[in-house]
């Protein structure tokens, strides 16, 4: 009879984990964000914040999951479609998406500085499921080289930084032409950091928890 009703109990544990699950996803979409990864599109995942391997050291999500609104999810599938089309074509792995209003506080905490981290009272483009961090990588998922690692608060992360070799000059250069063409604007101190056109348009920062 006890390992019945402990069954019984892990059962309804569980149920009661998926619903809430499901109950994010739903959030999520009614958003209008979409889970990038169910996009037909040979793309790589690496999502920092969900690791120790950020700037931080910690783990900043409880789940490595992609989301983006609507709008930044096509234009970011025509930066795929552009990018196969080069004379030596690439495709993108992810580094960040839509970060929760929750998690961009952590990130302040870490770096007050507005100059990299956008203060939580103003919130992000990443808090609107409008921008996107990612790197060129072959169809491999290996990255290709760039500037520097994702999160360096360095001058040499700058996009007027030019004292690099030719080839990461060039490879920044079509990056930033790639994604200008798809409809995204960059950031001038992160070469990785790409804002949707329209992001201040009816996007509102969001505070939804990532779905396991």
């Amino acid at each position: 009879m006890k390992k019945a009703w402990i069954l019984t109990l892990i059962f309804a544990l569980a149920c009661a984990g998926l619903n809430a699950q499901a109950a994010l996803e739903e959030k999520l979409e009614q958003a209008g964000l979409v889970d990038v990864e169910t996009l037909a599109a040979p793309l790589f995942f690496d999502i920092r914040y969900a690791t120790t391997n950020n700037f931080t050291k910690k783990k900043i999500y409880d789940s490595p999951r992609c989301y983006l609104h609507k709008d930044a999810a096509e234009a970011l599938l025509k930066a795929v479609e552009l990018a196969s089309q080069e004379k030596e074509p690439f495709t993108f792995c992810l580094w960040d998406c839509y970060r929760p209003l929750s998690a961009q506080k952590k990130l302040w905490q870490a770096v007050p500085n507005a100059s990299y981290v956008a203060p939580p009272a103003k919130g992000s483009r990443h808090n609107r499921g409008m921008a996107v961090d990612l790197t060129p990588c072959d169809f491999d998922g290996n990255p290709l080289p760039m500037p520097t690692e994702f999160d360096n608060f360095t001058k040499r992360a700058h996009m007027d930084f030019y004292n690099l070799p030719k080839d990461i000059l060039t490879r920044r250069e079509t990056l930033k032409k790639i994604m200008t063409r798809a409809g995204f604007t960059y950031t001038r101190t992160e070469w990785w950091h790409f804002d949707k056109t329209g992001w201040q348009n009816n996007h509102p920062v969001l505070d939804i928890d990532l779905p396991r």
